[in-house]
């Protein structure tokens, strides 16, 4: 077994210095910690040891000094804050010049604080600023005066930086401590100010670096300290850029995936088949993202979160606090969108423990009160709904219905008020206080109850503290669009549930920080060359040209890389066992390959012995094995790979399995899938038995039917089955759109009243539509109810608005246009002409054998006619698609120019009305005015009766089969639960012609009548 560098080295020092006092300085505690159990494993007493980074160090030195005046350490959102009110303020008085065009965002804000606080660890002051160092002078005078008004701002308000307490520190004499021994650990990043902070506090110290053993062919980094001792390694990894000189081929297992959760399910089918205790195992990752939530996911959905720590935490947004802050943000962006409410609700992210009404029935009534979004509407159509239930009640004190519905409403005002309070603003232009902002969120995660789950108690804990760490200190006026940016660019980098190794755990940890982590069993997954060793970055901010010339030992952005290379190669110097790596070779997302990377080929030359092999060859060698379907059982993780397994194998489940009681579900859809393929028209076919006369109206006098309910059965009798009979009911959640305002019913209903209102005004002055005497006044009436909608339906923006508007009083002037042509022929006589509803009666049809039906619907005109006749017009606000002056009836598709004919007659009567004409109307500049006539006659009265006999039939046989074409389900609601694509275009034919599929045969006598 090969020792650990880092552990023989130390092990080596603490037997020579067992009852000296031993200062570990680490990078961080977690290195310490892991280093201690390391030596206390390797059976190694570790007596007289204490664990102090840099900064604990210092606070050592100057802690009294800070507390005596006052001083506080500065938390980092309060300086990139102070930078971001800055740099609005200098931009604003035009005191910018290299900066003045970039937009001022969060991430910008963060990028010139970082620049700031690195120049300030290379020791730059107010004084010593190096303007000239920068490639543009404009730039170093703009960073010059950012940086002076920091200090200023930092020093007002007594707070100190990293840097601040370094210089601080260093200005302190230090008592030497001769007895002491500094054991300094390799530090692979580090600031100027640290490594004179060092020097300075052990001056007249005995210090001993530790050293990284040399990996031969790769470039060591730059040490902080020389080493104390060169070492070398016999490692097999140390051979990995020298294979012919390797001593011995590594313990080492390479693996190829299709994804990255594959990658991860590969790993715990090697813990599970090879019976690998937990903590005697540990997967480092190149990228925390996907890999962490792939882990947790899995650990989740095997309930395994208790068998598991992360080194670095999980992304608090796979918490229930983090995606509760994060929807809300989306939430507000999506100006408040009931969708998004209602998304936060179903996931379980608000708590409703207040009122007596579930998640569903909150989402119902907010659905129904017809809100969609905007922050005022939803108390705004709160009371709406609950002054017309009031109403209701009071007509009718029996209305139980009315009362629970208002009980109800009166619940969700109960949680809603407060809800909505919490949030200042009506949208993110709004300007708002940061500080009062910080306290709403911080109060939004206070009352959520997470207490069941640690990780998300954890994750609850951790955003009040950050929060109130920053609020104390928050101060200014923002937009709550900056606001949201803002908090959202911190807040949500946060990690909660980060955790030490601990026993009887996995541990899952980068592999920057794993040089410590002394477990035997290493997994390493995210090889790929797209994510290691990742890009070089240069910061936009200070370039490596400008860093080299403030100061040489300055980081720069080109050595990321390299330092990332170079951890990677010591941290699999410091395996002493078994080690399997692996990549993904498909990018999901993209759909393309990815090649594995180069440290990963390296591997595979040094396992095989073959320098020469290529990645392609590598690819071709291990994707040869990786599939999906798992071939044996003992590799199965879950119930999916199950049935994936069962599937593949038999090409479908065996009968064995679907006997089971737990499976009668899907036997019954394979009975189903099995008359879907069979010629026989069945009940899986829309062929169902019910009370025939009860959904019959020529039997039921109770019933009414409407246009639309007509038109769909004659389009298509199954998707009625599915609305009218099963009550199948469409999404009805809009999506808010940013770029449009009006939905299309709601515009229609906007131009009818228009037009309705113009003609109005018309009859009053007893005059004739002409466009040049009556453009203005459509256009004043348009103007009037385009301020009546905005009032209650505010549009996304003015922009938005003033389109829409253009485009609504386009045409108007199209209508105007088209009626002017059309005056001659008659006057409007009733508009909005209702019957069957709104306490009007129906109308009653006569068909054949003493037999009638009542019809109900709403007819936009009726014009008397010069000869006494009367004409129907119908506003269409859509396209002209499907209405041509030759499908009068279009196969039982079109009907409501007849029926609203022989309603009216017959409503009528007793003045012997006749109606000669019904027309469609198409008054926009989509439909540029069109007029489609339906001439009526009793030859075409005879056949819209014939029509409707044969639908009625359709009811009462129980029959609903499927349309005839396929074009009717173009844009159909329903094709996600119908399925009829997914018939064979001949099988629906011979289903449709079989013997006793009589619905189908009335539905082609239908369609007869075009």
């Amino acid at each position: 077994m090969n020792p650990h560098p880092i552990i023989e080295q130390l092990t080596e020092i603490v037997t020579k210095n067992k009852l000296t006092e031993k200062i570990f300085v680490v990078p961080s505690h977690r290195d310490g910690q892991l280093v201690i159990q390391a030596l206390a494993r390797a059976g190694q007493p570790v007596l007289n040891v204490k664990v102090k980074t840099f900064m604990d160090l210092a606070l050592e030195l100057i802690k009294p000094i800070m507390k005596k005046a006052d001083y506080k350490q500065m938390p980092h959102q309060i300086g990139k804050q102070y930078i971001f009110s800055e740099l609005q303020k200098l931009k604003a008085d035009k005191q910018l010049n290299y900066f003045n065009s970039v937009q001022l965002t969060p991430a910008f804000s963060q990028a010139v604080y970082q620049a700031i606080l690195d120049l300030k660890q290379a020791r730059v002051s107010v004084k010593t600023f190096p303007k000239q160092a920068f490639l543009k002078q404009e730039k170093g005078e703009d960073l010059y005066k950012l940086f002076h008004a920091y200090e200023q701002k930092r020093q007002e308000n007594r707070l100190l930086d990293t840097a601040d307490i370094f210089e601080l520190a260093m200005q302190q004499p230090v008592d030497p401590k001769k007895q002491s021994l500094y054991i300094f650990f390799p530090h692979e990043a580090y600031y100027r100010i640290e490594k004179e902070f060092f020097l300075h506090y052990t001056k007249g110290e005995e210090v001993v670096a530790l050293d990284f053993p040399a990996v031969l062919g790769v470039e060591p980094l730059p040490t902080m300290l020389p080493p104390s001792k060169n070492i070398q390694s016999h490692h097999p990894f140390g051979f990995l850029y020298q294979i012919e000189n390797a001593p011995s081929e590594p313990d080492l297992a390479l693996k190829a995936a299709i994804s990255e959760d594959e990658e991860i399910h590969g790993v715990f089918r090697e813990l599970k088949n090879k019976n690998l205790p937990f903590d005697q195992s540990v997967i480092f990752y190149t990228s925390g993202r996907p890999y962490v939530e792939s882990v947790l996911r899995f650990v989740q959905k095997q309930k395994l979160e208790d068998c598991v720590t992360f080194a670095e935490g999980v992304p608090v947004n796979l918490t229930k606090p983090g995606k509760l802050i994060k929807g809300v943000f989306q939430w507000i962006r999506e100006n408040y969108s009931v969708k998004m409410l209602a998304k936060l609700i179903r996931e379980g992210c608000i708590s409703l423990n207040q009122i007596e009404l579930s998640g569903e029935k909150v989402i119902e009534l907010l659905q129904d009160a017809d809100i969609h979004w905007g922050k005022e509407r939803y108390l705004q159509k709160l009371n709406e709904k609950m002054a017309d239930l009031a109403l209701k009640i009071k007509e009718d004190p029996s209305n139980t219905r009315a009362v629970q519905k208002l009980e109800r409403y009166k619940q969700l005002e109960k949680w809603l008020i407060p809800w909505m309070e919490r949030f200042e603003g009506d949208g993110t232009w709004s300007s708002i206080s940061y500080k009062q902002w910080l306290i709403a969120l911080k109060d939004l995660i206070s009352v959520e109850d997470n207490s069941k789950n640690a990780l998300n108690t954890s994750a609850k804990n951790q955003l009040i503290e950050a929060i109130t760490e920053v609020e104390h200190l928050a101060d200014g006026d923002m937009t709550l669009g900056e606001a949201l940016n803002d908090t959202e660019q911190w807040l949500m980098k946060l990690t909660v549930g980060a955790s030490m190794p601990k026993p009887g755990h996995l541990h899952i940890s980068p592999h920057r920080i794993g040089l410590y982590l002394d477990r035997p069993h290493v997994f390493i997954v995210g090889l790929d060359n797209g994510r290691f060793p990742g890009r070089q970055k240069e910061d936009p901010i200070l370039l490596d040209l400008e860093r080299k010339v403030i100061h040489p030992e300055m980081t720069l952005g080109r050595e990321f890389v390299k330092r990332n290379f170079y951890l990677f190669v010591q941290l699999l110097l410091t395996t002493k066992g078994h080690v399997q790596m692996s990549y993904p070779f498909m990018d999901t997302v993209e759909n393309r390959r990815s090649a594995p990377a180069h440290i990963f080929l390296q591997a595979y030359r040094l396992l095989t012995r073959q320098p020469s092999v290529t990645g392609e060859e590598l690819a071709l060698a291990l994707q040869g094995d990786v599939h999906f379907i798992q071939k044996e059982a003992t590799n199965i993780l879950h119930e999916s790979e199950w049935w994936a397994k069962q599937v593949w194998d038999n090409s479908q489940l065996d009968k064995d399995v679907l006997n089971e009681e737990a499976f009668l579900h899907l036997r019954q859809a394979e009975s189903a899938r099995e008359a879907r393929r069979n010629e026989v028209f069945t009940e899986f076919d829309g062929r169902v038995e019910y009370d025939h006369d009860k959904l019959d109206p020529r039997k039921n006098e109770q019933l009414t039917i409407t246009t639309s309910k007509l038109e769909m059965l004659g389009t298509c009798p199954y998707k009625y089955f599915l609305k009218h009979i099963l009550y199948v009911e469409e999404d009805q959640i809009e999506e808010y759109d940013m770029y449009s305002w009006l939905k299309p019913q709601a515009r229609g209903s906007l131009m009818h009243e228009v037009f309705e209102r113009f003609y109005e005004r018309l009859k009053e002055v007893k005059q004739k539509p002409q466009v040049e005497q009556h453009l203005d006044l459509i256009i004043e009436i348009a103007d009037q109810v385009l301020s009546f909608e905005r009032e209650s339906n505010p549009p996304p923006s003015e922009i938005i608005y003033l389109l829409e508007r253009q485009e609504i009083l386009e045409s108007c002037a199209v209508f105007l246009k088209a009626e002017e042509e059309a005056s001659g022929e008659g006057d409007p006589l009733f508009f909005e002409f209702n019957f069957g509803i709104r306490g009007q009666d129906p109308a009653t049809i006569d068909l054949a054998n003493g037999e009638s039906i009542r019809l109900s619907g709403k007819i936009d005109r009726v014009d008397r006619l010069k000869n006494g006749l009367y004409a129907i017009i119908d506003y269409k606000t859509g396209s002209s698609y499907g209405y041509t002056e030759k499908a009068y009836f279009n196969g039982g598709r079109k009907l409501q120019h007849s029926l609203y004919a022989l309603a009216f007659e017959k409503l009528f009567a007793h003045q012997n009305a006749q109606v000669s004409s019904s027309t469609y109307l198409f008054p926009t500049l989509k439909g540029q005015g069109e007029r489609i006539v339906r001439k009526h006659n009793d030859d075409e009265k005879q056949q819209f009766l014939t029509i409707v006999e044969h639908l009625c039939d359709l009811l009462a046989k129980g029959h609903f089969p499927y349309t005839d074409a396929a074009d009717d389900c173009k844009f159909c609601d329903y094709k996600i639960v119908c399925q009829r694509h997914t018939y064979e275009e001949e099988v629906l034919a011979k289903k449709h012609e079989e013997e006793t599929a009589s619905g189908a045969l009335r539905l082609k006598e239908v369609r007869s009548y075009d």
